[in-house]
């Protein structure tokens, strides 16, 4: 559906060396599945973004709140299941999804996906075992099957906050594992390569004035571009910090051609304005594994992200401090709470007090506080802990080896 669900699937292939294989894309889905796969994404995409819009807000934060709203009290299990578990049960039993099934044809052949419908249609049309990655801190009961008691699908869970969540719902607690959140293998190493530390070092380094130079701060608006205005806003705010060469910003626009065109005029607008030309940077592709690609490179160079809290919290475990913008739906709330609570991140400041505040939080130590935070609270070894899971434990257990 998002970025948070394709960052996860990504991180993971490129640990496997294996290309991700698209749900809503040929030869795995039918016109008919890719036609109800679009629909899906683009309702969900404009409620987002008309969520966060002046005009809609009042009308449409509440409606996906509702969408998105998770029961505060903890579950029991006991509960009939929502509307959306039943008709997704449906449409799973009268075929949809079932090219998953073909693809794993074998009763040996895992399937690893990181979105819950993926996860019920790989269950219900193949045989072989399934890992669902679960990508925010805390769920809705759509992620768990109508039936959970009787499921096999293996939950590879964040937090054990999230595996607490699905216990609830009724999946089985020998099913559950708390891995973290993969994050590209790009980005934490591997073989003996401590990626992570050698970027956090120099992060440290500039956080603390002991390396000269910019503080460099990557915006990212989300899959569904919700927050870009916000992003227009925060440029105008740091006119002056850009120009006398003490930030640079990274945009993120991602696959949005029309958020990526808005923002290659703030680029055009402020090079005839005199800003220096390395001042501001724009990601913006047509596919997502090159944007995917493309925000890692940034990342190993940033020392500040700045994002809504969606799936990207769980990138503070880099050692990168988060600034967030407002939560877009109840489990972006969830993913606040997780990181304010740890210390790796903080609430935006508000309109037109963003170049002070920066210069304040700098000067007080709370971002090289915030990076030790989120490197000492959160993992950042999920992409092995899933791989040997599936690798190992999932296989013995599914084939008894």
């Amino acid at each position: 559906m998002g970025y948070g669900h394709l960052r996860a699937a990504a991180a993971l292939a490129e640990r496997w060396n294996v290309p991700v294989d698209a749900a809503d894309r040929a030869p795995l889905s039918s016109a008919a599945e890719r036609l109800v796969w679009g629909l899906a994404r683009s309702a969900y995409h404009s409620l987002s973004r008309l969520s966060q819009h002046p005009r809609w807000r009042g009308v449409m934060g509440p409606a996906l709140d509702r969408l998105t709203s998770i029961d505060p009290s903890p579950p029991t299990g006991g509960e009939r299941p929502p509307a959306s578990v039943r008709v997704l049960a449906r449409l799973v039993d009268l075929g949809f999804g079932d090219g998953l099934g073909r693809r794993a044809s074998g009763p040996g052949t895992p399937i690893v996906t990181t979105f819950y419908a993926t996860a019920l249609a790989a269950e219900r049309h193949g045989r072989g075992p399934v890992a669902c990655v679960v990508t925010d801190s805390h769920v809705h009961r759509v992620w768990a099957p109508l039936r959970p008691a009787t499921s096999r699908i293996h939950y590879l869970v964040p937090t054990a906050g999230t595996a607490d969540c699905l216990a609830g719902y009724g999946v089985r607690r020998e099913l559950l594992r708390v891995t973290g959140f993969p994050l590209p293998p790009g980005l934490v190493g591997s073989g003996g390569e401590d990626v992570l530390e050698r970027n956090l070092a120099e992060r440290v380094r500039r956080l603390t004035g002991v390396s000269s130079g910019p503080l460099r701060i990557t915006v990212a608006v989300g899959g569904a571009g919700a927050q870009s205005d916000r992003v227009v806003e925060l440029v105008r705010e740091l006119r002056d910090e850009l120009a006398g060469g003490r930030v640079r910003l990274a945009l993120i626009a991602g696959t949005h051609r029309r958020i990526g065109r808005r923002f290659h005029r703030l680029v055009e607008d402020g090079r005839r304005s005199g800003l220096p030309d390395d001042s501001l940077r724009v990601v913006a592709t047509r596919d997502f594994l090159d944007t995917y690609r493309a925000f890692n490179g940034l990342l190993a160079e940033t020392d500040i992200l700045w994002t809504k809290p969606s799936e990207l919290v769980f990138y503070a475990a880099l050692g990168l401090p988060l600034v967030l913008e407002p939560p877009v739906g109840d489990h972006e709330r969830h993913n606040r709470r997780l990181v304010v609570g740890a210390g790796a991140a903080v609430d935006r400041p508000p309109p037109g007090q963003a170049a002070a505040w920066l210069t304040g939080r700098r000067a007080e130590g709370w971002l090289l506080a915030a990076a030790a935070a989120g490197r000492e609270g959160l993992s950042a070894e999920a992409t092995e802990a899933i791989a040997s899971y599936c690798s190992n434990e999932l296989y013995e257990r599914f084939t008894g080896a």
